[in-house]
């Protein structure tokens, strides 16, 4: 009896260790695996995830994601579906599926194979999988994602003779479609607001107390690839100079004038109608209502050591009061720390040259914090 009992237990555990070795081996065969050799004749096996016309990245389980430039590699194979985009091509939603090879990779060091066409890597854009480049053809993503941007707060707190504390905080997030550079823009939508409050305060004085915050809205909405139209709403408070609120609608016309992987500069130009309330404390300073325009252009750079500098400036004229006109401009320089982390160095100045009687017509911040990038998903 205990002799049959044994030999069930001894079948069972059998049947059980075969059945999990044998998924773990249907596991590891139905996995795709790429392979890379390198011309120093050192081989790595893994996943190639994505390429361009400098080199390859590379995913191993040994040496981790790392990125390979073509004159090391002898030879790639990779059985994964990607899809090959040329530099010479102009693609469109419609001729992309067409016009695209995709297929299976093979490469060395001067071409590469994909879907039987033979190309040379000089002339290689990007290769990406045949999942993402479906993706960016026939799925667009719905308004709540491909947001993507930047987020800051920073703090300031001094305890002495005199309390100071003062808090500043941004978030600029923008969502374009597609959502890939190799297909021509079709919209871009922005939002932006920043703000600076503080108090100072002392026994036996009056405690001072600073606000100041800019927010704005744009819709892009593109005839080519540079050319654009939009519509804006941009929203301003400044409790130093009196101005209760300055709010401005309006819509115009967009160039983008250099457009690369590290740098783009954009000018705009519009008609607008603004609004202006100031402060009940403010001398004798009323409402009133301007139509003109704002001139303004947007500069990203993106350095070495994935720094990133962005700086926006504009100017606001008024056709019906022509004194009453208005500047901002800010710059940021933002700092890579660890994976989305950061921080960054800002500074903002305004201008309104209406602004109250004991008011200054300049108002400048300047502050660092910490920062946190979002990329779109």
């Amino acid at each position: 009896m205990r002799i049959r009992r044994l030999r069930s237990r001894t079948i069972r555990t059998s049947i059980l260790a075969l059945t999990f070795f044998s998924a773990v081996n249907l596991f590891a065969q139905s996995k795709p695996v790429d392979t890379v050799v390198f011309v120093n004749g050192e081989q790595l096996t893994g996943e190639l995830e994505r390429a361009n016309s400098d080199g390859i990245t590379f995913k191993s389980p040994m040496a981790g994601e790392i990125t390979v430039k073509w004159a090391n590699i002898k030879d790639l194979k990779s059985t994964k579906s990607f899809a090959i985009i040329t530099k010479k091509e102009k693609l469109t939603r419609r001729d992309a599926v067409a016009m695209v090879p995709q297929g299976a990779v093979v490469a060395d060091t001067k071409d590469v194979t994909i879907g039987g066409k033979q190309i040379p890597i000089a002339d290689t854009s990007l290769i990406v999988p045949a999942a993402d480049f479906d993706k960016a053809i026939h799925h667009q993503p719905d308004l709540f994602h491909g947001w993507g941007g930047v987020a800051s707060a920073g703090a300031t707190l001094v305890r002495a003779t005199q309390d100071s504390t003062t808090f500043t905080g941004a978030i600029a997030l923008t969502r374009a479609t597609p959502t890939v550079d190799w297909l021509p823009p079709h919209d871009r939508t922005s939002i932006a607001y920043n703000q600076t409050y503080g108090t100072t305060s002392q026994s036996g004085t009056p405690t001072v107390k600073t606000n100041i915050f800019h927010a704005n809205a744009e819709r892009d909405e593109y005839f080519s690839s540079r050319l654009f139209a939009f519509g804006s709403a941009t929203y301003d408070h400044n409790f130093s100079q009196g101005l209760n609120l300055q709010q401005a609608y309006g819509g115009g016309i967009g160039f983008t004038v250099l457009k690369s992987a590290k740098t783009e500069l954009d000018f705009k130009g519009d008609m607008q109608y603004q609004q202006e309330s100031f402060s009940p404390t403010a001398p004798a300073t009323p409402s009133v209502s301007l139509v003109g325009s704002t001139f303004s252009e947007t500069y990203i750079r993106h350095l070495p050591h994935n720094i990133t500098f962005n700086e926006f400036g504009s100017y606001t004229p008024s056709y019906n009061i022509t004194a009453d006109y208005s500047a901002h401009v800010n710059g940021t320089l933002v700092f890579p720390v660890y994976k989305g982390f950061g921080f960054n160095v800002s500074a903002v100045d305004d201008y309104l040259n209406n602004a109250p009687v004991g008011s200054n017509q300049n108002s400048s911040q300047f502050s660092t914090g910490l920062t946190y990038t979002i990329k779109p998903r």
